[in-house]
């Protein structure tokens, strides 16, 4: 069983972004992750993690995630490898398929159907792997190809990989590739709702983690099973527990069983990221900048447990 860990998803801040890693840090938490986004508010994530890895001393940070869909995979590697030399290993490269259609069209860019993105991810990834392992790297897939490419990239040790999933698919491309999967929406359909948000109640959930498990059952490492939370809500905020049960699909009184949800005091929150790890396995939790100050007392009983 993994220990607990908790990240920050960091929303992005025009400014006081060194500050706020520096609080981060003092308030216990483990990693500070950056999204990339082009139609949503941000900060541009690889300057960032950099930034805060320099400002602090024991946080990690983490992509959650890159759009493969915006930059060669070469280039990611390249730069991942960089910065985890550079960090004393702390940058951890979260990479995903892109979800967000806006994202693309914003910019110009093709918006391909959920199977190519996947396809073109799990292709992305065993080229990162083998810019990783040697140089100079040649690599002939569908969708890349490098020819000799002496990039600086190979690592005798290369940042740890999360990948998020949501559909089968996708799942499987987390299995064979990532050291930490995410369970995530299904967003094939490239947009935020509540079909996306159905993907994740409670009995879908059980059965991304049964799959994943099953696909990584013969590697000598189990992987780490990573949530992240999109709501932390007061057991007396009853209008918000219903819109939110509503949005998975459910009746109130079942949001506690929700993986990326959490309801109620400091106490009854800790048992129950306890008994959510006993049961599903999910060790590494993901907080919204919003809940940041929410959770810390929690982060303080939990982390590395």
């Amino acid at each position: 069983m993994h220990p607990f860990r908790f990240g920050v998803m960091s929303t992005g801040r025009p400014d006081g972004w060194v500050n706020f890693a520096r609080r981060v840090e003092d308030l216990g938490y483990d990693v500070l992750q950056v999204a990339q986004h082009f139609s949503l508010r941000s900060v541009p994530p690889l300057p960032a993690v950099a930034l805060a890895a320099a400002a602090t001393s024991t946080l990690q940070v983490g992509t959650l995630v890159l759009d493969n869909e915006t930059t060669h995979p070469a280039v990611v590697a390249r730069d991942a490898a960089w910065l985890a030399a550079e960090t004393g290993g702390r940058f951890e490269l979260g990479i995903g398929a892109g979800w967000l259609e806006t994202d693309h069209t914003v910019v110009g860019a093709p918006w391909r159907s959920p199977a190519e993105r996947v396809a073109r991810l799990d292709e992305a990834l065993s080229l990162i792997r083998a810019c990783w392992a040697g140089e100079p790297t040649t690599f002939t897939g569908t969708h890349y190809r490098v020819d000799g490419l002496a990039n600086g990239s190979v690592t005798p040790n290369p940042p740890r990989v999360l990948v998020g999933g949501g559909g089968p698919r996708l799942l499987a491309v987390a299995a064979r590739h990532a050291d930490i999967v995410g369970i995530a929406p299904d967003m094939r359909s490239g947009r935020i709702g509540g079909a996306a948000a159905r993907t994740v109640a409670p009995d879908r959930v059980a059965a991304k983690i049964e799959r994943i498990l099953t696909l990584t059952a013969e590697r000598e490492q189990p992987v780490e099973l990573h949530v992240a939370l999109t709501a932390v809500l007061d057991r007396a905020a009853t209008a918000r527990i219903e819109k939110t049960a509503a949005a998975f699909g459910l009746p109130p009184e079942e949001i506690d069983d929700v993986p990326s949800v959490l309801v109620g005091s400091t106490a009854e929150i800790v048992e129950r990221l306890r008994e959510r790890r006993e049961r599903l396995g999910f060790s590494y939790v993901s907080v919204p900048e919003s809940a940041l100050d929410r959770l810390a007392p929690v982060v303080a009983e939990l982390a590395g447990t």
